[in-house]
């Protein structure tokens, strides 16, 4: 019979052999092997309730607001392809503008892998010691797109006929600061600072938009593509790339957090496959390779 967990043996010590003629001393010693092998039995139960085969692997991933939507199809594309090859997993996924994340990460937070919407957060867990160096890497170029229901001729007459604009926060989202270098870069940063509308993050500056709360959007081309969780594109939306006005492109990288499980090392090697950059481009990011001609 299989034993219970908090089972003990009962001893039944008036009949043990030669109990009569049992000294004090061995009968505590009967007694201590008794309990020492129920406790040794309930250890190893123990040890094969917890074993890694019986509970499934979780991977912590947070990104940029901007980039999940993407990672979303990129964690479904994983467990598809390694549903027989790879133990029990589960990926959780959560989300924010990327200072946020990194301020967290810094304050030790529980995350495995940090999907960044610049380069400079993920290099900077590398030296602050929290990031394996071996794992950063860009993975993707991010557009930064102006979006609008009015169609004027220039970008520059769009933003001043504009009401409300919305953007994500420049303190502590590379895209609000990409949105403020492009204002500043036009010549309207100060007369749009009274109509701009700040979002925590790239998708609620988005979401702004999107709800009338705002009539211009300057957001992460990816939130706009057709087929994004995020919008469902309308017609009559205008949608210009702003990329040419940045000093330089919206190169996003990412880290591992140490250490790196197994799981975690999957998930990178899988970034590297077509499959992966197929679903990173089709989600409306140039790759790093494809992005080489563009200007540091």
């Amino acid at each position: 019979m299989a034993p219970v967990v908090g089972w003990m043996p009962r001893m039944r010590i008036n009949s043990a052999p030669n109990a009569g003629r049992m000294g004090l001393n061995s009968l505590v010693h009967h007694m201590l092997r008794v309990c020492s092998k129920s406790l040794a039995t309930r250890v190893i139960f123990f040890q094969l309730l917890v074993s890694p085969g019986s509970i499934a692997d979780t991977l912590s991933i947070v990104t940029a607001s901007n980039f999940r939507p993407v990672l979303e199809q990129l964690s479904e594309a994983f467990s598809k392809q390694h549903s027989s090859d790879t133990p029990a997993h589960q990926i959780n996924i959560s989300s924010a503008s990327s200072g946020v994340l990194y301020a967290q990460i810094l304050q030790g937070a529980p995350f495995q892998l940090f999907f960044s919407a610049n380069q400079s957060y993920p290099e900077k867990l590398v030296a602050s010691g929290h990031g394996v160096a071996d794992t950063l890497a860009t993975y993707a170029v991010g557009k930064l797109v102006l979006v609008s229901r009015n169609k004027e001729n220039s970008t520059t007459e769009i933003l001043s006929k504009a009401k409300r604009i919305a953007i994500a926060n420049p303190r502590t989202a590379p895209y609000g600061i990409a949105a403020m270098e492009v204002l500043e870069s036009l010549g309207v940063a100060e007369e749009s600072q009274p109509k701009l509308v700040v979002g925590n993050n790239i998708a609620q500056a988005w979401q702004f938009f999107h709800s009338g709360n705002a009539d211009v959007a300057i957001v992460a081309g990816s939130l706009v593509v057709p087929g994004s969780d995020v919008n469902e594109t309308r017609p009559g939306l205008c949608t210009i790339d702003l990329s040419s006005y940045l000093t330089h492109p919206v190169r996003q990288s990412r880290v591992a957090i140490k250490p790196v499980s197994p799981l975690t090392q999957q998930f990178l090697d899988f970034m590297d496959t077509p499959r992966a950059e197929k679903i990173i481009s089709d989600g409306g990011y140039l790759l790093p390779v494809t992005a080489l001609n563009i200007k540091p």
